[in-house]
């Protein structure tokens, strides 16, 4: 694999067209939304917490389109808090499920008309299973999966499909994906010991990513419609993802991801472009960024986490500011691909979550 590092320019940062970005964050209190226009520099910011009832303790946050969902827990149940992001809609679901000693929750979902729980069932067991609530009726079932399984990951669900990784007892990796208009499980992937890292690629294809016995990565990409596979190939990339889902996007040819950094180094995670042509791994040069704004603008930027946004064709960097104001205590970076600094922004909350409109 060839690796080039992208020195970037953080000279006066120039927009080429106006960035419309939607954030998501905490401070020590309260959740926020955070509306971007990178031609002004400016921001609207909206009290998520006094608008849908949340805490900045909330379970989970899961995006399907334009919608939002926030799960919650208290008192025993878990509720459900939803916001259209166009309309500006609010749909809530309070402690529409309760916690019993049956199923131990893992994960949760929702997509238009039903909450997905991936659980182990009874509770102590690792038998895994799927539980399913429908939001009009609030009624649900479980759909027994597979007895003593080793772990369950994260879920990825598109255009109708519920994309399930888990590792069975016998230390074998499978992947299902579950039909959610039929409620059945459409096809099963038996990968053995091969470690599956997964993501719906820009054109709705099912990308696999898989280790080889000589380190190389395996890419199987599958199509959503007709649940098969239509290419396979072997790249000259290194690169170890954890399984489950990867966050990071392949679009013409191209894997925009997290590159983690070998230690000790400054960062542990940066932006990176694979080109799978070439086998060229170029990584942005976050870290030479972040030196010339700490150093110009005496801040102490630490970043926590980013995000290739397709739509706006920059990677979005959030992080924290340990050294600043009680009021600015984060902020967010873009960076094009090239590595240029297009925005910097400080921000009286810590964003967590980078809104990507072209889900």
């Amino acid at each position: 694999m060839l690796i080039s590092c992208n020195k970037d320019s953080t000279e006066n940062p120039t927009i080429d067209e106006a960035i419309n970005l939607t954030l998501i964050g905490e401070d020590l209190d309260k959740v926020y939304q955070y509306d971007y226009n990178s031609d002004t520099d400016v921001g609207f910011q909206t009290d998520l917490s006094s608008e849908l009832g949340i805490t900045n303790y909330y379970l989970t946050l899961r995006q399907l389109g334009n919608t939002l969902s926030f799960f919650t827990f208290s008192n025993g149940a878990i509720s459900l808090h939803q916001k259209d992001l166009i309309t500006s809609g609010i749909t809530m679901y309070p402690d529409f499920y309760n916690i019993t000693s049956e199923r131990s929750l893992v994960w949760g979902l929702s997509n238009e008309n039903s909450v997905y729980f991936g659980l182990y069932k009874p509770f102590g067991s690792t038998n895994l299973a799927l539980r399913i609530v429908d939001l009009e009726t609030l009624e649900g079932f479980d759909l027994a999966i597979e007895f003593g399984i080793d772990q369950l990951f994260q879920p990825l669900y598109h255009d109708g499909k519920l994309i399930i990784t888990y590792r069975t007892g016998d230390g074998e990796y499978k992947i299902i994906i579950f039909d959610t208009l039929t409620d059945v499980i459409a096809k099963t992937l038996e990968l053995k010991s091969s470690k599956p890292s997964v993501l719906i690629t820009e054109d709705g294809e099912l990308a696999i990513f898989t280790q080889n016995d000589k380190e190389n990565t395996v890419l199987e990409l599958f199509d959503m419609v007709n649940l098969i596979s239509i290419s396979k190939n072997e790249l000259q990339f290194d690169h170890h993802f954890p399984t489950g889902p990867i966050n990071g996007t392949l679009a013409v040819g191209k894997l925009y991801y997290e590159y983690t950094y070998p230690q000790p180094f400054s960062l542990v995670k940066g932006p990176a472009i694979f080109d799978i042509s070439t086998g060229t791994n170029t990584v942005l040069d976050l870290s030479g960024t972040i030196e010339k704004l700490n150093s110009e603008k005496s801040l102490n930027i630490q970043p926590i986490l980013g995000q290739y946004l397709p739509g706006k064709n920059v990677f979005a960097i959030s992080y924290t500011l340990p050294n600043g104001e009680i009021d600015e205590p984060g902020g967010f970076l873009l960076i094009s691909t090239d590595g240029k600094l297009k925005a910097q922004k400080n921000l009286n909350f810590v964003p967590t979550y980078f809104v990507d409109q072209g889900l």
